[in-house]
């Protein structure tokens, strides 16, 4: 006698939550102080709409994603070659195409930022492994820049979760990371219609222009690794979604 077993959607729902909550505690999530040399004097809206937690492993259906000035005119735009393609280009209404992106999906594929306008900087690979959230890459001059997430107090106490950007120099017997840049999907500053659960949705980058100007950067490479970040978290919800779809169909 042969028995079916019959996996439910509410089945489906549960596993993808358990390991949704299994791959976040092997994430490092630091936690910051308030920090008072980080002083954001340029915030941008990232109109990222991500994917849900429930859904077929499929790749987002958004193929441009807008950046907004605080007067809502349009900084930036990001546009995807085909649906099924993480290739983007970041362009500029004044200045046109800037940055292409090379954006590969699965395990040891570093994405590559071509920078179209500068000469002396053709290229930027983004080094990261498949089980950190944290990604890394080097510009001339030994400067190093690392996205990483992390959680921050804030006065009154609260924990507020960040996707926060580095410049980290060595010292002699430790690292200096200097915050340049934080982008803040908090309940007022997330896209609208996107929730905690959601991947790689959108929400409000904040800059310290100051700190970039230092460094010699350009804000639009910012912009272009925080959408390459959020392109990393919806690939990693479509591969725990493939999984549980996987561990269903056997």
């Amino acid at each position: 006698m042969t028995t079916n077993t019959t996996t439910t959607n509410f089945d489906v729902k549960e596993q993808v939550h358990s390991s949704t909550l299994s791959v976040a505690s092997c994430s490092t999530l630091c936690t910051l102080h308030e920090s008072t040399s980080f002083q954001p004097s340029r915030i941008l809206t990232v109109n990222a709409q991500g994917i849900a937690a429930f859904r077929l492993p499929l790749p987002s259906r958004q193929m441009k994603i807008v950046i907004y000035n605080t007067d809502g005119s349009e900084a930036y735009v990001s546009t995807r070659d085909k649906r099924w393609s993480g290739d983007a280009v970041l362009s500029h209404p004044n200045r046109g195409d800037i940055i292409r992106t090379e954006y590969f999906f699965g395990p040891n594929r570093d994405p590559v930022l071509h920078i179209l306008q500068a000469a002396d900087l053709p290229s930027v690979t983004v080094t990261g492994k498949w089980t950190s959230r944290a990604a890394r890459f080097e510009m001339p001059g030994g400067k190093c820049l690392e996205w990483e997430y992390a959680k921050e107090k804030r006065p009154d106490g609260q924990k507020v979760n960040l996707l926060v950007l580095n410049a980290i120099a060595e010292k002699a017997d430790s690292q200096e990371h200097i915050r340049l840049a934080q982008l803040v999907r908090g309940s007022d500053s997330r896209t609208p219609g996107t929730s905690r659960c959601t991947a790689g949705n959108g929400g409000e980058l904040q800059i310290d222009e100051a700190a970039l100007q230092s460094l010699g950067l350009d804000e639009a490479l910012i912009a272009a690794t925080c959408l390459m970040m959020l392109k990393k978290e919806i690939d990693r919800r479509r591969m725990i979604q493939m999984a549980v779809i996987g561990g269903a169909g056997s």
